[in-house]
């Protein structure tokens, strides 16, 4: 048979044994799930070190570990790229960190990478040990470091993973680019609504910019106008067409094979689109190489991207503003971007670094990085007003009245997800398509009034 969470939750204890587990874990640091790899190499360089001044160290609040880096996914150097990969792809991660065999710090290796060092030049994921296409001695970041400053490490040095390791060199998570910009943008829109005083400083250097209209945009363009007014001295944000002016597209035949789709993607560093009869057909990544092919042991040259590829992506037009492109991310945690014209003229693709060097760079970043670490720790919510007075609470199930509780110990510590929000005369096709792009497993329904109307879950849609 099949169990769930669920089941195991009942059959041990149920919610009275559970409630005392909910409040320990609420009295606990709120530090991220983080694994320790030690390391013994006194070389390993650290984003501490590659700076010439020294620093005094920073109070708890603005350090690395505030960016809750991921636990990392550990590997032996003598592991194949194969296994590798089949672990990446098993936990649906995209670096691993590598040790050596007195367990310190070897390297790490990326989905990137798998492309790049072993589909493109043709080595047998099986037998190729990871050791030998890592990168080897990476920059790290110490947990006690600056947040902001590794940032800005990894804008700077283009690097999308970065480890961190606390203070006695062992390896205790690794920082994701793309996860970091979301967090950043959210705790800087939460602390806009709540008009606290880092989203104050930034909204006062709003500027007007010409090209950064629309309804998408809005939210950013407030907390990312002095950003863009440094970077543009005032000018309008650059379009997605000017970024992929000059630079070559990734585009595919569905009926190409892997390895040359491979060849390709390694080359650009960018995803490939794959294009039939003029029209975008689907998309196909560099993590889609090493946990859909390379993990699955697939020949290579004998499999067709189209079998393998994520068909019929969603795109943007070449005229959205790098401003608007970083909010479409941001909204549906989307890496990539494909552009294609009005007509279904594929222009190319775009990812999250291009946008950041597009608007402003490490310099520019600078400052939002530290607005957005000033900011309260509050998960990315967003509200919906119900008008329905007989709507159930929690609290309006007890028959006794309890007093507020503290707010480290409020429902906010649990960091609820942003509601998916849609309307009551939506389908249920419509609503299923909006999940499945964003990944979701319910939406909140509300009414014409906005007022909160119901729910809907992925268990509702096949029982009703």
């Amino acid at each position: 048979g099949v169990v769930d969470v669920m089941d195991c939750v009942y059959a041990s204890g149920g919610a009275d044994g559970w409630r005392s587990i909910f409040a320990s874990a609420m009295e606990c640091d709120d530090i991220t799930d983080t694994a320790s790899v030690h390391s013994t190499h006194k070389s390993v360089k650290s984003v501490k070190s590659m700076k010439s001044t020294t620093r005094s160290v920073k109070m708890a609040d603005t350090t690395v570990l505030k960016l809750r880096p991921k636990a990392p996914m550990i590997c032996h150097s003598s592991d194949t790229v194969l296994g590798v990969s089949q672990m990446l792809a098993s936990k649906r991660g995209d670096a691993a960190i590598i040790t050596d065999s007195s367990g310190g710090l070897a390297g790490i290796i990326t989905d990137t990478d798998v492309t790049r060092r072993v589909v493109a030049k043709k080595l047998p994921p099986s037998s190729t040990r990871v050791s030998d296409v890592m990168t080897a001695n990476p920059t790290c970041v110490s947990s006690s470091d600056s947040a902001t400053d590794a940032l800005v490490t990894m804008v700077e040095n283009h690097f999308r993973h970065l480890p961190v390791t606390d203070d006695n060199g062992a390896v205790v998570g690794v920082l994701d680019i793309a996860k970091c910009l979301n967090d950043a943008i959210t705790k800087l829109e939460h602390s806009k609504d709540k008009s606290s005083s880092a989203a104050e400083d930034a909204v006062k250097h709003v500027v007007s910019l010409k090209g950064a209209g629309g309804a998408q945009a809005a939210a950013l363009q407030h907390l990312l106008g002095p950003l863009l007014s440094q970077a543009f001295a005032g000018q309008s944000s650059p379009t997605l067409r000017t970024i992929l002016a000059g630079k070559p597209s990734t585009i595919a035949s569905p009926f190409s094979n892997l390895h040359e789709v491979g060849l390709m993607m390694a080359e650009a560093r960018k995803s490939a689109l794959v294009v039939e009869g003029g029209k975008m057909i689907g998309i196909f990544g560099f993590k889609d190489m090493m946990s859909r092919a390379i993990a699955k042991e697939l020949p290579l040259e004998l499999t067709s991207v189209s079998s393998v590829m994520t068909p019929n992506p969603e795109s943007v037009s070449p005229d959205t503003t790098v401003l608007e492109a970083l909010q479409i991310m941001h909204d549906n945690r989307f890496l990539t971007l494909p552009v294609c014209e009005d007509n279904g003229l594929v222009l190319g693709v775009v990812d999250v670094m291009d946008c950041v060097y597009a608007s402003g760079g490490a310099d520019g970043w600078r400052s939002i990085f530290a607005s957005a670490m000033e900011c309260d720790d509050i998960t990315d919510t967003a509200s919906v007003h119900s008008t329905h007075k007989s709507v159930k609470s929690v609290k309006s199930m007890k028959s006794t009245t309890r007093s507020v509780k503290m707010a480290d110990t409020t429902v906010l510590k649990l960091r609820p997800k942003a509601p998916m929000i849609c309307h009551s005369s939506d389908t249920v096709l419509g609503v299923s398509q909006m999940l499945a792009s964003k990944r979701g497993d319910a939406a909140i329904i509300t009414d014409s009034s906005g007022g909160l109307a119901g729910i809907i879950t992925d268990t509702d849609v096949t029982r009703r």
